[in-house]
This record gives structure tokens, C-alpha cells and sequence, in this order.
């Protein structure tokens, strides 16, 4: 089975009961999504300004850096999840509007990538390159894209609820606390969490494959 198949419908667990190597890939590929997505957090605050991010040791692509436990363990045992978010100081932001940049950083690092990876599945399958095997490569794509996708939900502690709150600041009031994690876990488990991410996964498919020129 083409390790493409996989994605959307399996998690970690599910993936070893099936082949143990789509499981190992799963798990190595969502590592480096989400050691990307926070490094490009991490990465851009220090660049517009704010070091509180290197201070941290988060300016790194050590992944140890960037695993949340929880999210961590999401991902394995459920599919979806995330990585420690990245602590910057607005007062030490040169613009408003690098708030905004710093909450894109993640999600757009992760499409980058994503293109990245179909473009060498797209050559590999095109020439024939036996150095590189082209459905992990899409697999590890499709890790990235919906990664990205998933954290445009608006809803702490992800991307998307920072940027709403970029645009609307009493946001961040109305969902502080442990409303925003609840609320995700009910998403989850509800089994409606698809529903949200579908369009979000499809129109971030259609960027990470040029329009699906490399798809």
C-alpha cells in the first residue's frame, strides 16, 4: 500500500498494526513538521526583534526543543496535535503587525516544505531517481500540509486563534484558560473534526502542489 493511502485515516498505532514502516515514517516525518513549524516561530520573533525565543533555546531544530508532551501523544494516539508553542514579548516587537507574521511563520514554513517534498517526489517519479522514494516523500508532504492545516483552527493553542486575535483582540479574553484545549478535545472526540479542516487540507493541498502541477 502507497504510503499516501495512509494519510487521514490512520494514526501511529493503527499504522504499526499495518506496516511498521509507513508507522516509523509517520512518526519521523511529523517530528520534522512540527520541529519546522516551531523553528519558524521561533526563528521570525528573533528576527523582527524579540530574542525571548533564542533566550529559551527554541531557536533550534533540535527537536527536543519543540515536542509538546501532550500534543505529542495526540498525534501518536489520535492522528492530530501539536508542538510547544513558542513564548515571544509583543513589547519588544518593532510593528503590531509581526504578531501576525510570527503566527503565519509556522503554518507557511510547513506549506514551503510541503512543496519542497512534492517537487522531489515529482522529479523522482519523473526520472526515474532510485536515491529517493517518491511515496514517502508525498507522505511526509501530506504530514506538512496538514499540520499546517490544522493549526489554522481558531482555537488555543493554535496558529489560528493568534490570528484572529490579531484582528480581534478580546479573542484571546474569551478563550483563555483551558477553553480552547477543551473545546479541541471535544473536536476530536466527537469525530467532527474533519468537518473544520477538510477546506483548509484542500485549498493547502492545491498551494503545496503548485495547483496540482507537482501533485
Amino acid at each position: 500500500m502507497a504510503f499516501s493511502s495512509f494519510i487521514g485515516q490512520s494514526t501511529f498505532l493503527t499504522l504499526l498494526t499495518q506496516s511498521p514502516v509507513a508507522a516509523i515514517i509517520f512518526v519521523v516525518s511529523i517530528v520534522l513538521a512540527i520541529t519546522i513549524h516551531e523553528f519558524a516561530h521561533a526563528w521570525t520573533a528573533d528576527r523582527l526583534g524579540d530574542d525571548t525565543p533564542r533566550l529559551m533555546g527554541r531557536v533550534t531544530l533540535n527537536p527536543l526543543a519543540h515536542l509538546d508532551p501532550i500534543g505529542s501523544v495526540a498525534f501518536i494516539l489520535l492522528g492530530f496535535g501539536w508542538g510547544r508553542p513558542v513564548i515571544y514579548n509583543p513589547m519588544r516587537l518593532s510593528h503590531k503587525i509581526d504578531e501576525l507574521w510570527i503566527a503565519l511563520a509556522g503554518p507557511i514554513s510547513n506549506i514551503l516544505l510541503a512543496i519542497v517534498l512534492n517537487a522531489l517526489a515529482f522529479a523522482t517519479r519523473q526520472y526515474n531517481i532510485s536515491f529517493f522514494n517518491a511515496d514517502v516523500l508525498s507522505f511526509a508532504a501530506q504530514i506538512n500540509v496538514f499540520l499546517a492545516a490544522f493549526n489554522m483552527l481558531p482555537i488555543p493553542p493554535l496558529d489560528g486563534s493568534s490570528i484572529i486575535a490579531y484582528f480581534f483582540p478580546t479573542y484571546r479574553s474569551l478563550m483563555g484558560g483551558q477553553i480552547g484545549l477543551i473545546i479541541l478535545l471535544l473536536l476530536i472526540f466527537s469525530g467532527i473534526l474533519g468537518s473544520f479542516t477538510q477546506p483548509i487540507i484542500h485549498a493547502f493541498n492545491q498551494l503545496a502542489t503548485l495547483g496540482g502541477i507537482i501533485g
